[in-house]
């Protein structure tokens, strides 16, 4: 979710034309999210956040996105014993009064945010899962880390301290998740012949552990890879997705539905993933339009059938 620097334009023709994709799984997954019905619509805070500055604007956004049409929404911000400024109590409140759930959340642990690589703190993840628990959350997402850490030294750790989060979280009935960038997408050690994407590395070492991973798919295909192709080749492995658009110069982010990423194609492999919250999110929008740009997401996936 944070900025990240723009290292030059992606050929869509990888997303498009490029990949290797099993045609077969693709049709027999048409054909059951195909009957799928009554999907309801999330999204992700972060999008909105300039809007996000006190219990009133907190508020009003809330609702404002519930009148839209969307159901729930993922949280973001959590801090010092509360998000964005409110108690837990007070954002649950807020959450609740907007008649919005909020099934999953992303928490950032400190270290990851610092360029020194160091083992990550357990003492987080009982703060984390309580805040979690507070809000019905199931699901305990760590969404980003520093350019530091990105190495097999800094994944190493990272795997770790999922595998303990993930263990603590299904003592509670919940589950812990990795969100990803296009970074994870860069060999693990670039000077070894071979090495694996660090997606690869990181989706390899915790199969089996109470880990799970939101696909941020416009950041998978902005990387050049097919997000199709990443939910056949590791099946049940994405239970949530952040949907995103980005337009044909590939460095900047739409609505939903006003850029060229295949959407049907994508949905149809909702069974396959293991799909169960989407959110709608757009990551760099202009700051008085955001709450626009939220309105015009949902009223294009309101007319797609694969997405109701």
């Amino acid at each position: 979710m944070k900025k990240l620097t723009l290292l030059g334009a992606v050929s869509l023709c990888t997303f498009f034309a490029c990949q290797n994709t099993d045609k077969n799984a693709i049709a027999q997954n048409n054909e059951s999210t195909r009957t799928m019905n009554n999907a309801e619509k999330g999204y992700q805070l972060y999008t909105v956040r300039e809007a996000l500055t006190g219990a009133d604007s907190i508020a009003v956004t809330l609702q404002a996105t519930r009148d839209m049409g969307y159901d729930k929404v993922e949280s973001f911000g959590y801090a010092e014993g509360g998000f964005l400024g409110l108690s837990t109590s007070d954002f649950k409140t807020a959450i609740e009064d907007a008649d919005l759930k909020s099934p999953s959340g992303h928490y950032m642990p400190s270290e990851l945010e610092s360029a020194n690589m160091v083992t990550i703190d357990p003492e987080s993840i009982n703060d984390f899962l309580n805040a979690a628990e507070a809000l019905g959350q199931k699901w305990v997402v760590i969404p980003w880390m520093n350019e530091a850490w990105r190495n097999k030294e800094g994944y190493d750790h990272l795997i770790e301290y999922l595998i303990k989060l993930g263990e603590a979280a299904a003592k509670r009935g919940m589950v812990a998740g990795w969100h990803n960038h296009d970074f994870e997408f860069e060999p693990l050690e670039p000077n070894q012949p071979g090495s694996p994407f660090a997606y690869e590395y990181l989706l390899n070492a915790l199969e089996g552990s109470n880990v799970v991973f939101e696909m941020d798919i416009h950041w998978v295909a902005f990387a050049g890879q097919n997000p199709v192709e990443w939910m056949a080749n590791y099946p049940g492995r994405f239970p949530l997705w952040h949907v995103k658009d980005f337009a044909a110069d590939t460095a900047t982010q739409v609505p939903v539905g006003q850029g060229v990423l295949d959407w049907a194609e994508i949905f149809a492999m909702a069974e396959t993933a293991g799909l169960e919250h989407y959110y709608i999110e757009q990551d760099f929008c202009s700051a008085d339009k955001a709450v626009q740009c939220l309105k015009e997401s949902i009223e294009w996936a309101n007319e797609q059938p694969f997405m109701n």
